[in-house]
């Protein structure tokens, strides 16, 4: 059954090879390539390695089994993590309808531009990288660990992450969406296109405890075929992200929107200049595709993300897999109205009065120019003091 569902699979990847033009990235820039001149010279001279964590299956497929986070109570909404070496349990939470509707809109809009192009509708193909699709995710490890390649265990990269579905609706979407790429009059890939943006309205079959994305570059590097032990063609095998993960599970992920609303949006309250911004806090959870003894919903997991990538890309099907699983969620957007400003929204948080008192003194300012004339430059200083868009 399994040789059958590969070569299913790479049939219908030869079919959609084009679908590479259309420039996505569900995993952005992940493996923060070193590039180090004479400082390399003053690198830790000891660096712990997690070779216990690395093991080979019976087929010579390279996996690896984390030991510092357990999921077998997330059911009951609770994460097991050893964070600084303490174990401690967490509350998994879900991200609010507020992200929820702002995340659908900026992925609608996306959606929505690759299926102009490819109805030839427009001959212009700029989807920018960023907003709903590559947030920002940040992790530490332990000193004097990782690849050696830096003092440092801190690490920020973007990411493509993704929504999941709720466990009893995974395998239904990913029936649906292979059928679509196994039909031989489907018309690639704006079928493909349309139906996930159909399915994304489809608020009740998401999973808002979790976000998904892929580990690109640790275990099975992607279109380059594992030599030794596993570092093909990178140099490496685990990112940083991984390699700190593998030591402290704790994370955070940082969305910011691609534009400030303009006042026609149900999020933020209806108002305009806003800069939807939003920190979820919580734990990395790697999914090893090959790991042996994956239960039914890591297995279902790993079959979902890999088929997104692979789906509009081509290349590997078997990826290691990074959820995120939520604990908090906080509010960072940056404007005038004490909505933001990195205030804790789930769980709730009662904050001190002076936050409210202090807004109440800084009235929300807009510039309106009453012409088209050319500024001066003292204008100019002005009008980007009153702006609250970034610069």
């Amino acid at each position: 059954m399994k040789k059958e569902k590969e070569q299913s699979t790479n049939k219908s990847l030869q079919r959609r090879s084009f679908l590479k033009l259309a420039g996505l990235s569900i995993a952005g820039l992940s493996a923060g390539f070193p590039r180090w001149g004479h400082a390399a010279e003053q690198l830790p001279d000891h660096q712990t390695d997690h070779k216990h964590l690395w093991h080979t299956d019976k087929n010579g497929n390279l996996y690896f089994i984390p030991t510092n986070l357990r999921t077998s109570k997330i059911d009951q909404g609770i994460v097991e993590a050893k964070v600084d070496s303490e174990w401690k349990e967490y509350q998994v939470r879900s991200y609010d309808n507020e992200f929820f509707t702002w995340w659908v809109a900026e992925k609608d809009w996306y959606y929505d531009q690759l299926i102009a192009f490819f109805e030839h509708e427009t001959s212009k193909l700029n989807i920018p990288n960023g907003g709903h699709h590559h947030p920002m995710l940040c992790t530490y490890g332990v000193k004097k660990s990782g690849r050696g390649d830096s003092e440092f265990h801190l690490n920020c990269t973007p990411k493509g992450f993704t929504l999941l579905p709720k466990v009893e609706y995974m395998q239904y979407i990913i029936e649906t969406i292979q059928a679509i790429y196994n039909d031989p009059n489907a018309d690639l890939p704006i079928d493909v296109f349309k139906k996930r943006q159909e399915l994304y309205h489809e608020a009740d079959l998401w999973d808002r405890t979790k976000f998904a994305t892929l580990e690109l570059y640790s275990g099975r590097p992607i279109n380059a075929s594992d030599q030794g032990d596993g570092a093909g063609c990178y140099g490496f095998k685990e990112t940083h992200t991984f390699s700190n993960v593998m030591d402290n599970p704790m994370s955070t992920l940082a969305y910011m929107s691609l534009w400030p609303t303009d006042g026609t949006q149900s999020y933020f309250q209806g108002l305009a200049d806003e800069i939807p911004t939003f920190e979820f806090r919580g734990f990395s959870w790697m999914i090893s595709y090959y790991n042996p003894s994956n239960a039914d919903y890591e297995k279902q997991v790993s079959d979902y993300i890999n088929q997104e990538h692979c789906g509009y890309h081509g290349g590997a099907c078997d990826i290691a897999t990074n959820v995120f699983i939520i604990s908090e969620q906080f509010n960072n957007s940056p404007g005038d109205d004490p909505y933001g400003r990195g205030k804790r929204t789930i769980p709730s948080y009662t904050y001190d009065d002076y936050y409210d008192v202090c807004n109440e003194t800084r009235p929300v300012t807009i510039y309106k120019p009453k012409s088209a004339k050319k500024l001066t430059k003292a204008e100019k200083i002005a009008l980007i003091k009153k702006l609250r868009i970034p610069v």
